[in-house]
């Protein structure tokens, strides 16, 4: 069994869902996903929780290291 999770991007605002396996797939492979009617539903998706996207992260830690560069010129 597989718990799904709602996620929300504050910067950009894109929604997604993250598995996260259970005791009870440790058995399986890795790579495989649970069937639907064998994973549980976790939050409420019309408010789910907040995390930065990794696109949005990755642009961040561009521009972080960009800024970065520019203050030793």
């Amino acid at each position: 069994m597989c718990e799904l999770h709602f996620y929300w991007c504050s910067r950009c605002g894109m929604r997604w869902q993250k598995r996260k396996r259970l005791a009870s797939c440790e058995g399986r492979e890795q790579a495989s996903k649970c069937p639907e009617s064998l994973c549980m539903y976790v939050g409420n998706p019309k408010r789910p929780r907040r995390e930065e996207c990794e696109k949005c992260a990755c642009v961040m830690e561009t521009v972080e290291r960009f800024s970065e560069g520019l203050f030793f010129i």
